[in-house]
Formats: C-alpha cells, sequence, structure tokens
C-alpha cells in the first residue's frame, strides 16, 4: 500500500494503482470501478500539459457529474482576475501573453497590474529600465551616458482610439526616436504612414537605422546640436 498518497474520492489509502494521471492514486475500489468504466476521468481546462482533471460518476452510461471536482480550484487569472478553472491565467490571457515575457506588479497579494502589455522588456539599460531589443539598449545607454532625458515608448493618442509607441522621446529637445530594422515592403509601408501621423499631429521624429547603431555619436550630436 502507497502510504504517500489518498484515494482523492474517498480518503481511504490508495493502492498501488497509477492511472493515466501522475497524481492519480486511487484506492483499490476505485480503481476497479475506473476500470470497469463506473466513473471516468475527465479534464478541465485547456492546457492538457497541466493535467487538471476530476472524476465523473457514469449514469446508465450518460456523463451526469455527481461527485466534486477534485482538482478543480477557485484561482483566478492572475492577470484580468476573471475565473480560469483553476489556472493562473484564462483562456484569452493566456493565448495573448504565452509566447511573451510580460512584467505584473501584485500588490498585497490581491491587486495584479501589467507593466508593459506588449512583453517582452528583456534587455536592461544602464539607467536600470528595460526595453525590448539590443538595439534599443544602445540608444538608451547613449542617451543616459550622454545626460539626454527620454521617455521610453511614450504613449501618443490619435485618432481618438488609436495610438503611437515611439521608441523614445527627448524631453528636452521635442524629438522622438524611432528605430527602424526593418526592409519588408509592409513594413516600409507602415513606417512612411507612422512619418505621415507625426507630421500630421505636428511633432518631429528622426528614424535610426541598424547603420546608424554603428556610430550613435555621429548620428545623434549633430541633430541635438552637440559637440
Amino acid at each position: 500500500m502507497d502510504k504517500k498518497f489518498i484515494c482523492p474520492l474517498c480518503g481511504e489509502p490508495s493502492s498501488s494503482y497509477m492511472g493515466k494521471y501522475r497524481r492519480d492514486r486511487l484506492c483499490k475500489k476505485h480503481a476497479t470501478d475506473l476500470k470497469n468504466g463506473v466513473i471516468e476521468i475527465v479534464e478541465v481546462g485547456f492546457n492538457e500539459e497541466d493535467n487538471v482533471y476530476r472524476f465523473v460518476n457514469l449514469d446508465n452510461n450518460q456523463k451526469n457529474i455527481q461527485s466534486e471536482n477534485v482538482y478543480e480550484t477557485n484561482l483566478n487569472c492572475i492577470v484580468c482576475g476573471q475565473n480560469s478553472n483553476g489556472y493562473h491565467f484564462c483562456r484569452d490571457c493566456y493565448s495573448k501573453y504565452k509566447n511573451r515575457s510580460v512584467d505584473i506588479r501584485i500588490t498585497n497579494c490581491s491587486e495584479t497590474e501589467i507593466l508593459d502589455d506588449y512583453g517582452n522588456l528583456k534587455y536592461k539599460c544602464a539607467d536600470g529600465r528595460k526595453v525590448r531589443s539590443r538595439a534599443e539598449a544602445m540608444i538608451s545607454d547613449w542617451l543616459f551616458n550622454n545626460k539626454i532625458r527620454s521617455v521610453y515608448e511614450e504613449t501618443i493618442y490619435y485618432n481618438e482610439t488609436k495610438t503611437l509607441h515611439p521608441d523614445f522621446y527627448l524631453c528636452d529637445y521635442g524629438l522622438y526616436i524611432e528605430y527602424n530594422e526593418l526592409k519588408s515592403k509592409d513594413y516600409v509601408k507602415s513606417k512612411d504612414y507612422v512619418k505621415q501621423v507625426y507630421n500630421e499631429l505636428g511633432l518631429k521624429v528622426f528614424i535610426m537605422t541598424e547603420k546608424d547603431l554603428q556610430d550613435i555619436s555621429a548620428c545623434l550630436k549633430p541633430l541635438l546640436g552637440l559637440h
């Protein structure tokens, strides 16, 4: 008898029976019921790797739930607070953030706030802030080392609901800096559209390229009137 486990259905010590899931240790009676189809294991949730499941009694070959959800908890999504069926993320937030590295602030173990919705702030700069790419980190460090104040991805609102997120805003120069390393036709078209938006809003923008990274001082100092 495996003393480390108890049957999740009746609380009795479990047998050595190992079911479909690693945590599935049933007593001899319920192991027999499972084998004979009297009870069934049903997965709960959307991520099979998490092995969240419950036991369901079968009545006249119909799947009628008569037992409690053993492993289903009251966990809510840590991002939006909605019911997540026992997971740390609801289906929508899981789909949105599963391939991202997102910073979340947790207050009093009850309130959560996404510090950056887009995610992937992987590169730490000299001043301690995080940016999304190596190129942005190089630009940020140059600005910091030259004592130039800048704001990272300050939101610009236009057309009521649309926004821009320029890489840097140089507060003392009234200048926005964007870095462009992509050369696809779609991206170039999008870049031209963004430049048009800046012009329509009466804002100054300078778009840096990969070539400019070879000598940032030579690129930015003349533009900013520095020596």
